[in-house]
Formats: structure tokens, C-alpha cells, sequence
């Protein structure tokens, strides 16, 4: 999973970089083939419509993969990994808990404002800023030479000014920060850790031939006042090979969660180009559909049954003969 380089790391220095400097970062802290493996565990192109699963969504430009707790078992690897409790154990002196996770697949164009994660809600809205400390973690899950996070130097000390603002423009933060803008191009399998309460974006950029995939997921040391912060986690059991109180505790079980699912998606959300691919896929499914509901709609009930059974004994029997 991770490089021995970064297992290496002391986490005594990470926390210390995090609370001074507001960042950490690493190069390639994943290996390329877990990578690879990962990325094999999620198709990009399955979008849910009348899917009884988990997959993806699309919001624009962007398509989110929100519950990979339930679908990836390398992301839930990621996410309990040793080293990520160590960092939190170290870096938070309360009861911490993920409150919200994902993998992203950023195409085309995007513009990011500038903004903290510290965020409360009410509903799908925004409701106010807290001062709980977090951490966000993001790893980089291909190449990144466009599009790359940016963070403003020491913004964790100050940004507590300006909780009242959702966002920052551009030219504020041109004006006031321009020279304290770090940008991070790196490649695959790059962490970067941060403060939450840090201003931050990706960096806007235009290129149609452009794909990025990240892991991201934020740890927030969740008091009693903010019962129900943060999203729900749906977690495939099977991956639970490693369930202890403490996991137990980090992922939230038994802890209210009041935020719905991010992001707020629906067919409108879908640029014109999906849903056209999606109107490809959706016409054989349908011509499909209605000669299936003509069909039940002219035979009895008894009939369909009786030719599912002859169906079943059929392939049986097929099956048996292919055995000898």
C-alpha cells in the first residue's frame, strides 16, 4: 500500500509540520501497483440509473465515487490504515471521527473557489463555520500536473477572520495572498494532508484531454456540540477484517449523521455529453423493457411462471450433460 519511504516518516514530524506549517505533504506516498489496483475496483463509466447498488455520479465535470467505504476495499484499506490512525491518535486530543469520503474523477475544465472545509450544514445547505480541529486527507491517484491543489502559507492561523464568507474570490485572494500560494504538482500517489481550517482550492484549469482521479476523506475531532456532523458512511462488511473499538469509533458506528450524501446529484446535474452516452445505453434497455411488458401483459401469470421453470429445467439438464 504505502512506500517504505513514507511508512518511514515519524509521525511525531508530520503532526508537527500540520500545526505549524498547516500542511504535509509527500511524494508517491502509495505505490503504483496498489494504485492500479485500486483504480480496477471502480468503473468510472457505470452510472447508477435504477442501479440497487453504490457507484458513481456525475456533477458536471466531475464524476464521484461517494461511498467507496462500500465498494473499494484498497480506499477502506487506505482510510484504516495504520498510518492514518497514527497521524489522527497524534494530532487530535479527543474522539475523531471520517466525516466524509471520496474518489473523484475531475475532467474538461473546473473552477474551484477558494474555501475551508470546516463547514456545518442544515440540510444540503450551508449553515456556518466550526472550530473543530481536522484534517484532510488527499492523495493523488493519477499524474497531476494541472489541476493541482493549492494552499495558502499559515492560512489555518488566520481564516477564522473570514467565517463568515462561504468562499473567497479570486482577486481578494490575489490581492492580500498572492505571494503565500503554494501549488502542488505531483505524481501519482502523492498525499497531501492538511489542516481543514487552511484556504484552499484545486487550481482552475482548461484542457479537454485532462483526467484526474483523487482519494479524498476529512477526520474531524467531532464534539458533543456537533452531534450528527458529517455524512453517512456505508461500509461493506466484508472488508472488516481489521474492526477494532477504535475503527469502530472512526468510522461512526452508532453516531448520528445529519449531512446527506455529497454531491446533491440528479439528471440535471449531468453535462449534455453524458446524457447523450447515457440516452445510448438507456434505448436497447428500453426497447428491452416494453417488449418485456407486452409480453406479460398478453400471458397470464401462470403461463410466465411455467416457462421460467421449463427455462430453469432446460439449463440444468444442460449443464448436467456438459459435466459427462
Amino acid at each position: 500500500m504505502f512506500n517504505i519511504a513514507f511508512k518511514d516518516v515519524d509521525t511525531s514530524q508530520i503532526v508537527s509540520d500540520i500545526k505549524t506549517k498547516g500542511y504535509f505533504v509527500f511524494e508517491q506516498a502509495l505505490t503504483e501497483a496498489y494504485i492500479k489496483e485500486l483504480l480496477q475496483e471502480i468503473d468510472f463509466n457505470q452510472i447508477l440509473i435504477n442501479n440497487n447498488d453504490v457507484g458513481v455520479v456525475i456533477a458536471q465535470n466531475v464524476k464521484f465515487l461517494t461511498h467507496c467505504l462500500a465498494s473499494s476495499k484498497k480506499a477502506y484499506d487506505i482510510i484504516t490504515s495504520s498510518k492514518v490512525l497514527e497521524i489522527c491518535q497524534e494530532y487530535f486530543n479527543d474522539t475523531y471521527k471520517i466525516t466524509n469520503h471520496r474518489i473523484y474523477q475531475t475532467s474538461k475544465n473546473g473552477h474551484m473557489p477558494w474555501h475551508t472545509d470546516n463547514n456545518l450544514q442544515r440540510g444540503k445547505q450551508l449553515s456556518g463555520k466550526h472550530n473543530m480541529p481536522g484534517l484532510l486527507f488527499l492523495f493523488y491517484l493519477s499524474d497531476v500536473t494541472k489541476n493541482a491543489f493549492q494552499y495558502i502559507a499559515n492560512s489555518h492561523k488566520w481564516s477564522h477572520e473570514y467565517d463568515h464568507e462561504v468562499y473567497l474570490s479570486d482577486s481578494y485572494i490575489d490581492s492580500k495572498f498572492k505571494q503565500d500560494i503554494l501549488t502542488f504538482p505531483m505524481l501519482q500517489g502523492s498525499m497531501i494532508l492538511c489542516d481543514i481550517h487552511g484556504m484552499h482550492r484545486a487550481e482552475p484549469f482548461q484542457d479537454h484531454n485532462l483526467i484526474r482521479t483523487t482519494l479524498l476523506f476529512q477526520v474531524d475531532q467531532v464534539g458533543s456540540e456537533y452531534v450528527g456532523h458529517g455524512e453517512k458512511n456505508l461500509v461493506n462488511t466484508e472488508y472488516l477484517d481489521n474492526l477494532t473499538p477504535e475503527i469502530m469509533d472512526y468510522l461512526g458506528f452508532g453516531f448520528k449523521r445529519s449531512y446527506p450524501a455529497f454531491p446533491n446529484t440528479s439528471v440535471a446535474t449531468m453535462t449534455p455529453h453524458d446524457l447523450l452516452q447515457l440516452q445510448k445505453k438507456l434505448l436497447p434497455q428500453t426497447l428491452e423493457a416494453i417488449s418485456k411488458s407486452i409480453i406479460k401483459s398478453l400471458l397470464p401469470a401462470e403461463s410466465l411462471i411455467n416457462a421460467k421453470r421449463l427455462l430453469w429445467h432446460f439449463k440444468s439438464k444442460s449443464a448436467n450433460y456438459k459435466k459427462y
